[in-house]
C-alpha cells in the first residue's frame, strides 16, 4: 500500500508492553527452524548469570533474572525469533518499563483511581504493571491525537505521487506509526533526567551513550552468562 511505504520509518524494537505500540512479529514459517531457535533461546538465557546486572536504570538494577523473567512472558512466536533479537529487544523493554514506572511512581499513580479499578477488577494486573499501563496509555493518547493522525495524513499525501486511501481507511496504520514514535520520544525523554546503563559480560558499563541506554543492548544481555555467548553475538 502506497500510505505503508511512505510511513515506514526505521524505529528502535521497543516495540511495547502489550500491544499499544508494538507492531507484530512474523512468526517463523518453518517448524524445524522455530524449534531450533527455541532450543538456542533457552540455551542463551540459561547461560546468563541470573545475579550479574545487565543494565540499571537510575538506582534500580535490573538483573539477568529479571531479563530472563521477561523473555519467559513474551508469546512464543517473539521468543522463536533469533536468540539475540530477542534478548536486545529484551533489554530495551525491560530498561522501557523501568523508566515508565518511575515515572509513573513520580506522579503517584499508585494512588489513581484508573489504576486502583484495573488491579480491583484484574486479578493478574499487578500494582506496578496498572500503573505503566495507566501512565503510557495517557501520554499515547495526548500526544496520538486526531489533529496529529491528519497531519501525517497530509504530509503522506503531498509527498506521494498517487492518490491516497480516505483517511479513515488507513487510520490504524497512522496510529501505529504515531504511537511508536510517541514511544520513542517518551523514552528519550525520560532518559534524559535518568541514567541508564547497560552492563558487558565482565560486569562493567559498556562503551556508548549510556544516558539513553543505546549501549548496544544485545551485546549486554546475550553475554551476561559467558563469554563464548559474547562472541557469538558479535
Amino acid at each position: 500500500m502506497i500510505f505503508e511505504t511512505h510511513m515506514r520509518r526505521t524505529t528502535a524494537s521497543i516495540a511495547l508492553i502489550a500491544a499499544l505500540a508494538a507492531s507484530p512479529v512474523a512468526a517463523q514459517d518453518n517448524s524445524a527452524t522455530a524449534s531450533s531457535e527455541s532450543q538456542n533461546q533457552s540455551g542463551v538465557t540459561q547461560s546468563m548469570n541470573s545475579d550479574q546486572p545487565v543494565a540499571s536504570v537510575g538506582d534500580t538494577e535490573i538483573t539477568g533474572a529479571d531479563l530472563v523473567a521477561f523473555i519467559d512472558s513474551l508469546p512464543p512466536r517473539m521468543r522463536e525469533q533469533p536468540p539475540q533479537m530477542v534478548v536486545s529487544m529484551a533489554l530495551q523493554q525491560v530498561v522501557l518499563r523501568e523508566l515508565l514506572l518511575q515515572e509513573a511512581e513520580a506522579q503517584n499513580l499508585g494512588e489513581d483511581t484508573q489504576v486502583q479499578t484495573m488491579v480491583d477488577e484484574a486479578a493478574n494486573v499487578a500494582r506496578e504493571d496498572a500503573m505503566v499501563q495507566v501512565y503510557l496509555q495517557r501520554e499515547l493518547a495526548s500526544r496520538v491525537t486526531d489533529e496529529a493522525v491528519q497531519q501525517a495524513y497530509d504530509q503522506v499525501a503531498e509527498q506521494s505521487e498517487q492518490e491516497l486511501p480516505p483517511l479513515e481507511q488507513v487510520r490504524p496504520q497512522i496510529e501505529q506509526q504515531l504511537q511508536q514514535q510517541a514511544v520513542q520520544s517518551l523514552r528519550q525523554e525520560l532518559a534524559a533526567d535518568v541514567e541508564v546503563v547497560i552492563y558487558g559480560p565482565d560486569g562493567e558499563p559498556m562503551p556508548g551513550d549510556s544516558q539513553s541506554g543505546e549501549a548496544n543492548p544485545g551485546d549486554a544481555g546475550s553475554a551476561s552468562g559467558s563469554d563464548e555467548t559474547s562472541s557469538d553475538s558479535q
